[in-house]
């Protein structure tokens, strides 16, 4: 079974689960001048800066 994003990673805009992803199955549309502040703000998109986890890639080793 592959992981999923879920709560309370949604809508922060961290990225540390892709820097330790041993396969890098982590993909997405990530913005390096959003951080946790800025997506916790009116009118923040999310939708622009969502990661998804390939679960073909993915091998289930629970570094994220």
């Amino acid at each position: 079974m592959a992981y999923i994003i879920a709560d309370p990673c949604v809508g922060t805009c961290l990225t540390a689960c892709v820097e330790v992803c041993p396969v890098a199955c982590i993909h997405g549309s990530v913005a390096n001048d959003v951080a946790g502040a800025e997506a916790k703000e009116s009118g923040f998109d999310p939708s622009a800066y969502m990661l998804s986890i390939d679960p073909a890639e993915c091998i289930d080793c629970g570094a994220c």
